[in-house]
């Protein structure tokens, strides 16, 4: 089988993307599991290179018709940012955002395109990329309009073989409960099942939370889980989706592990997200869940305040790469 092309992006120079990147891609193993085509200015990836103490082999293109692939070894696609003022380090800079959004931008045209299968980018930062001209409240927003997708879209939180997604993301917490409806519960649990099987899940078994203390308790302390989040489970169980709860949301978790489940659906951001951090923050990927190419990075920010310093962990990158070859894999099977 051909290996998948996977686009991958540094994040933003000025904190540890271009660090963890380095230290991912020195590995072997990781190399091997792909085609490595890295969107990036050669200054960065050698800064990073530097910082990491570590390097490895790979090849220069200025365009991606030049590219060629030889087992293992990266090609670097050139890359030149169209903002005047050179990178500072160590904070949130428009020059980081301006960096981050054509990389990106670089990558979701290739992958479009079928010439890459799959998108990996290091950490990034909003604050910069909204000082270097985003217009969206996210980058999921944003990767909806570049890749002309209508439908619903989350962000998918990932854990060893645990997957959150939310119906409610980015907004106050005074607005969740109007923001929850059969519809948009409904459309939640079918992404996430999507989602799943795009990865390799056959059949994904998701848990989906209640929004009140104790499950409302039969509505003496909230009546959603009467009239909007059973009705969606019941719906998406009619669909074939294999739907359980709603879960208590302090005791979903151990619901999980015991019955064997794969995959939360929480109603708001927090809920389901905080307990799967605590398993593993380091380790964690988010993937751009609904979007109709794969897309996946580390769970983590793009850390500042460490930058230089040669002590970001990698594993999150790590399994982010990992988590992009298989969805890019089943992808690219797609489209062949």
């Amino acid at each position: 089988m051909t290996k998948p092309t996977i686009a991958l992006v540094l994040g933003d120079p000025s904190g540890i993307g271009p660090e963890v990147a380095v230290k991912v891609l020195a590995e072997e193993a990781n190399r091997q599991q792909a085609n490595i085509l890295i969107i990036a200015d050669e200054n960065e990836l050698r800064k990073g290179m530097d910082i990491a103490q570590t390097s490895f082999e790979y090849d220069v293109v200025e365009q991606f018709e030049q590219v060629v692939f030889t087992d293992g070894k990266p090609v670097l696609l050139q890359f030149k940012s169209s903002h005047s003022d050179g990178i500072e380090y160590g904070k949130a800079t428009a020059q980081g955002g301006v960096y981050v959004l054509e990389t990106l931008k670089i990558a979701v045209d290739l992958t479009l395109a079928h010439k890459t299968h799959g998108i990996c980018f290091a950490p990034l930062n909003k604050q910069a990329m909204h000082m270097g001209g985003l217009e969206h409240r996210d980058e999921l927003s944003w990767f909806a309009e570049l890749t002309d997708f209508h439908g619903f879209g989350c962000e998918v939180n990932v854990v060893d073989d645990i997957w959150a997604g939310r119906v409610t993301s980015h907004i106050p917490f005074k607005d969740v409960v109007e923001n929850l409806t059969v519809d948009s519960v409904l459309e939640t649990i079918e992404l996430m099942n999507n989602t799943l099987k795009s990865a390799g899940f056959a059949q994904p078994k998701i848990a989906v939370q209640a929004l009140n203390p104790h499950g409302g308790e039969g509505g003496l302390f909230g009546d959603e889980e009467i009239t909007v989040i059973t009705p969606a489970i019941e719906k998406a169980k009619q669909k074939g989706i294999q739907a359980f709860g709603p879960y208590p949301g302090d005791t979903t978790m151990w619901a999980v592990q015991k019955e064997a489940l794969n995959s939360i659906v929480s109603m708001y951001h927090d809920q389901g997200a905080t307990a799967l951090k605590m398993m593993g923050f380091d380790r964690g990927v988010t993937v751009q869940g609904g979007i109709p190419i794969p897309i996946a990075t580390a769970n983590h920010g793009s850390a500042f305040d460490i930058y230089g310093k040669n002590i970001a962990s990698t594993p999150a990158m790590e399994n982010a790469l990992k988590l992009t070859v298989r969805m890019a894999t089943s992808y690219q099977n797609k489209h062949i």
